[in-house]
């Protein structure tokens, strides 16, 4: 059939059509694309060229082919829409608009065909052609536009899928490419063209979206065909200063959704969208893809820290609208798309991990060029592995030596000293967090402690035996200590030996203080985290920078919420840094100093109500016995300490490296945060604090700041060694023997005592079997009458890690203390039955006083029964308890999933990206490469 059919009606009275093309470093496709223009069944009535500062020779074809007159040159950096703007400027009043990029080729028929569709019906605004892949002229590539509700593309279409002709039907779309559109001019003028926001992105999708909302209609003209080499998309354009970056694709992916959604989705895209994004960037670090995680990242931060743009934006479109959303819903990608991607991403994450050999590595550094060259020898070919990699030899023989020193401990139920058992499941540390109800036993109004995200978020993926994360943390803590140290003596040593030495020093001071042992978790966790915490303030002083400052602030955040104590002595270490190192990073210190205080909430100021309270770390407030001599000495008092004599020689090394002044700067700095340090283990000896209802006068455990001394001084004696090297032999020898005597001896006492005692695995007995069995509360009393009874209530067999910290309210408490006494004193029918009101429907006595015991025989209702542990008392209530948990108040849970979101918020915003460089100007012989 001819093209110029006189079953064209519009051919009787032929509409105007205004041509314009614009160009951008287009030379190696506009040979082609010129010639196409000069074969079209129905050529357009004007035509007007826009360049955008082409330097590939575009603008002298351009001049060959269309003359002088009708070129407008723009300057570099302008968007398409912006060019259009430009271009209309100077061309005569047209019905229709016709867009064309200078890397899309036409048939004879497509202008024809562009217009049989668009001239069918008078509600018709715009018209897009079928476009196919270029060069290979048959894979389609778009017939119409649509968006899902995280902002992909959407085409309908199969990858690859070839033109048989199923797509040859007319249809209503959201959008068309930009490629080849046909535009009324009355409607672009009406709806004022492009959103110049929207430089090349994009700016299709949110221009038919606008053309629907008001009023008109957006069809494919599949008749009308267009080979389009996605130049931009695909990066084979040549780039210039002023291009858009690589994350401009996703950033307008969320304006356009964020501008053109309507209230109240608005709020929830708002929400989602950033939330999205954040998990993309997970995705992308763990498929091994940083460059793609940084523009995500990017695209992020340009979209949500310009809201006026966006409130601007939203006000616009709200005056030219003038149909509902609900209206052009059908035209929005199907609400199930987006979690198919989803579940596609998750997909090639599983891949990712389970099959790393199928994903291909993007932008990956070479793993030993870019080493350190004395990390690099440890590949050289040796005889043994302790010749060819001695730090990985050295971890390996410290992993063996813990699961000796922890035997019979790994069955999964550690408790003992301070540390309470693991709950169930990981599902009771969630709970704790985001529950309606605690089950503590009296209601209380005090938070859970922020140490239980970090558990639950590790417990998870064990989440029958969450007490295995509570194991891998105790019984590896020196192995895990030493890797973070060793890390962090990389950036202050180039010495290997003995930074080894000072790893490992470092590391068998957490068991050498006896925090293993007694079951100080927080310690534990605190004293692996703190090399981290150096390692990144150091790097921070170097290279100022806000993702380090930010990722500072997580690491003291994640310390201080297992051991507050942490959170006063890196203010102070952050102090020393601002007065240290000048100006340019103290902006980036301030970051670091209010991200935890952020990340750490309203828990925090629950704690520091009471400043000494802080001292009170993970698990129960087990009192500490630390003397001055043992503070100096290195040692925090209580079970499971190493010998004092160990430390001697490190407190001898430390002085001396005073006197060389080669290295004297570091060490008097180091000096200065072992005397930080010191200074706050003196002053928790000096001290008490209390609970929120437990004894007061409760002496701090001071191992941290203990630690904290002694790796100053190591640390001292570290960056003096280059000074020691040139000592006479004599010298140098002996004080390599003293350096030695605190790993060595240490490491000997380890192994032999062990980490056991009062450390124990295995079930925890608070209360009887059958006690934890029964549906109400137990309340346990000890003490005597002449010394004074002490109680508590307990839910079930007892509170787990993190339920210490929840405790009654001072109102319910004040409560049962006065039924207590009036139990003991001369019990009632309604005492008894306050105390079934509690929940309470046991008593248990461990350790029964015979006075005791008699007085609460002597109250009704209560019947005695018999108990597993000798020299222990139990009674049951008759009436049955009215309540079985304590009510949570309603903010807690909101205070829960704010705080969750915040430190899941701030981990991402600090994943290890990597920026997209640059790419080189192709020359002449590589255009031709990439042409052929």
């Amino acid at each position: 059939m001819d093209e110029t059919s006189t079953t064209r009606h519009w051919l009787d009275d032929p509409p105007t059509v205004g041509a314009i093309l614009v160009s951008h470093n287009g030379a190696t496709w506009l040979p082609k694309v010129l010639a196409s223009f000069a074969h079209m069944f129905y050529a357009p009535t004007t035509w007007r060229v826009v360049d955008v500062s082409s330097t590939d020779g575009s603008a002298d074809l351009l001049r060959d082919s269309f003359g002088a007159e009708r070129i407008t040159y723009a300057a570099s950096g302008t968007g398409f829409g912006e060019a259009v703007r430009l271009g209309l400027e100077s061309m005569p009043h047209t019905d229709w608009i016709w867009l064309l990029h200078d890397d899309s080729s036409v048939l004879p028929g497509t202008l024809s065909g562009l217009l049989d569709t668009a001239t069918s019906a008078p509600d018709i605004a715009a018209v897009g052609p079928k476009i196919r892949e270029w060069p290979s002229l048959r894979r389609l590539l778009e017939v119409g536009l649509t968006i899902t509700a995280t902002g992909s593309r959407e085409t309908g279409l199969e990858t690859g899928e070839p033109d048989a002709g199923q797509h040859d039907r007319p249809r209503d779309v959201l959008a068309v490419n930009t490629a080849g559109m046909l535009i009324r001019r009355d409607v672009w003028d009406e709806l004022n063209g492009l959103d110049p926001n929207l430089r090349l992105y994009f700016d299709d999708i949110d221009f038919g979206w606008r053309v629907a909302r008001a009023g008109y209609r957006t069809m494919t003209a599949p008749a009308a065909v267009l080979f389009h080499a996605e130049s931009s998309r695909r990066g084979t354009r040549t780039r210039t200063a002023g291009d858009l970056p690589h994350w401009e694709e996703r950033r307008a992916a969320i304006y356009t959704l964020l501008a053109n959604s309507p209230m109240p989705r608005f709020l929830w895209q708002y929400v989602r969208l950033f939330f999205g994004s954040l998990l993309r960037v997970v995705g992308l670090l763990i498929g091994k893809d940083p460059e793609a995680a940084s523009d995500e990242l990017l695209a992020l931060r340009s979209a949500y820290t310009h809201p006026f743009k966006l409130i601007k934006a939203r006000r616009r479109r709200r005056a030219t609208a003038k149909r509902s959303h609900r209206a052009i819903r059908h035209l929005l990608a199907p609400f199930w798309l987006p979690y198919q991607h989803g579940f596609d991403m998750v997909r090639d994450t599983a891949t990712a991990l389970i099959k790393p050999e199928a994903v291909e590595s993007v932008g990956r550094r070479s793993t030993t060029l870019d080493q350190a060259p004395d990390e690099t020898e440890d590949l050289d070919d040796g005889p043994s592995l302790l010749q060819r990699r001695p730090w990985l030899a050295t971890v390996l023989v410290l992993i063996v030596l813990s699961v000796i020193a922890g035997r019979g401990l790994f069955g999964g139920g550690l408790h003992g000293g301070a540390l309470l058992p693991a709950p169930g499941s990981a599902g009771g540390w969630w709970d704790l967090l985001l529950g309606a109800r605690h089950d503590v036993g009296l209601p209380s109004e005090t938070l859970a402690p922020v140490f239980a995200l970090p558990l639950a978020v590790l417990a998870t993926p064990v989440w029958f035996h969450p007490g295995l994360v509570i194991t891998v943390a105790m019984v590896f803590a020196v192995p895990l200590a030493a890797l973070t140290a060793h890390r962090f003596g990389r950036q202050i040593s180039s010495h290997r030996v003995p930074r080894m030495v000072w790893a490992v020093s470092y590391a068998l001071c957490v068991v050498a203080t006896g925090a293993v042992s007694q079951g100080r978790l927080g310690t534990v966790v605190a004293l692996v985290v703190l090399p981290i915490i150096a390692n990144t303030a150091w790097q921070l002083a170097e290279k100022p920078g806000w993702q380090l400052a930010l990722r500072l602030g997580i690491w003291i955040a994640f310390a201080s919420a297992f051991a507050p104590i942490v959170l006063p002595m890196s203010l102070g270490g952050l102090l020393i840094l601002w007065y240290a190192e000048g100006r340019w990073v103290r902006g980036q210190l301030v970051v670091a100093a209010v991200v935890p205080l952020v990340l750490l909430g309203p828990w925090l100021a629950q704690r520091a109500l009471r400043p000494w309270r802080t001292w009170w770390e993970a698990g129960s407030p087990l009192p500490g016995s630390a003397t001055v001599r043992e503070v100096v000495l290195g040692r925090a008092g209580g079970p499971g300490a190493a010998p004092e004599w160990l430390t001697v020689g490190v407190l001898v090394l430390a002085l001396v490296a005073l006197v060389p002044r080669r290295t004297r700067t570091g060490v008097l700095l180091s000096w200065l945060v072992a005397l930080l340090g010191q200074g706050a283990a003196l002053a928790g000896t000096l001290v008490t604090y209390s609970t929120h209802a437990g004894p007061a006068d409760i002496t701090p455990w001071v191992g941290i700041p203990t630690v904290v001394w002694i790796g100053g001084l190591l640390t001292a004696v570290l960056l003096a060694v280059p000074a020691a090297l040139s000592w006479p032999r004599p010298a140098l020898t002996a004080a390599v023997v003293v350096a030695l005597v605190l790993p060595v001896g240490t490491l000997g006492w380890w192994v032999v005592r062990g980490d056991a005692d009062p450390l124990d695995d295995g079930r925890d007995n608070v209360v009887p079997v059958f006690l934890a069995e029964r549906p109400g509360d137990t309340l346990i009393l000890t003490g005597s009458i002449r010394g004074g009874v002490d109680y508590r209530v307990v839910a079930g067999d007892g509170p787990f890690l993190g339920q210490e910290a929840v405790t009654a309210s001072s109102a319910e408490a004040s409560r049962l203390t006065a039924i207590v006494r009036r139990v003991l004193a001369q019990a009632t029918t309604a005492d008894i039955d306050s105390l079934g009101e509690l929940g309470i429907d046991s008593i248990y006595a461990p350790s029964a006083d015979p006075e005791v015991s008699r007085r609460i025989d002597a109250a009704p209702r209560l019947s005695p029964a018999g108990s597993d542990q000798p020299g222990s008392r139990v009674w049951t209530l008759a009436p049955q308890p009215t309540n079985d948990a304590a009510d949570v108040p309603w903010w807690h849970r909101g205070i829960g999933v704010l705080q969750a979101l915040a430190w899941f918020v701030a981990i991402v915003l600090t994943a290890p990206v990597r920026r997209r460089a640059a790419p080189e100007p192709l020359d002449d012989q590589e255009d031709a490469e990439v042409t052929a």
